[in-house]
């Protein structure tokens, strides 16, 4: 009987190795996803990794232009975010602003200045929208509660800092 305890030792300790196996590879990111699955975040289109805070580059600026993807916020204007992810926006205090977006996903998002409470600042928030090619603009005035900008669909990947100068 010694023999057969063996072989099946070896073949029970054969498929719990397959089954780990199996397990990890669904863990790193298997071909199929299941329609429950949120998308990954990814912002391959940045291609800066950081924007202009020098406050002479944000002198003049009165308009912000993203787009906005799961993955993040793509400053498009002006010149000191084109191009960066979840840029720094260096806003001068009092000032009016508008700041414009455009869904590229297909995702639903919006557009939100949020405090360090991680709540609206004087409900300056867009209402959202997942049509892709959709744009929405917020007029606000740069305030010291302003702590982030921010998708609140997509918190953790969509937000960038705010500086007041």
């Amino acid at each position: 009987m010694a023999p057969n305890s063996a072989d099946r030792r070896t073949v029970l300790s054969t498929v719990a190795g397959a089954a780990a196996a199996v397990s990890v590879a669904g863990c790193l990111g298997g071909s199929e996803e299941s329609a429950d699955d949120e998308p990954e975040p990814e912002l391959d289109q940045a291609t800066a990794a950081e924007g202009d805070t020098d406050p002479a580059a944000w002198r003049d600026v009165e308009a912000l232009r993203f787009d906005g993807y799961v993955g993040g916020w793509l400053g498009v204007e002006p010149a000191a975010i084109e191009g960066v992810e979840n840029p720094t926006l260096v806003l001068v205090e009092g000032r009016e602003y508008e700041v414009t977006w455009e869904n590229k996903d297909g995702i639903h998002h919006n557009f939100a200045f949020w405090d360090e409470n991680r709540e609206v600042v004087e409900d300056y928030s867009t209402d959202g929208t997942d049509v892709e090619g959709e744009r929405e603009t917020l007029a606000f005035e740069a305030t010291p509660e302003m702590d982030t900008y921010r998708c609140e669909y997509q918190p953790a990947g969509q937000k960038g800092p705010v500086e007041l100068i």
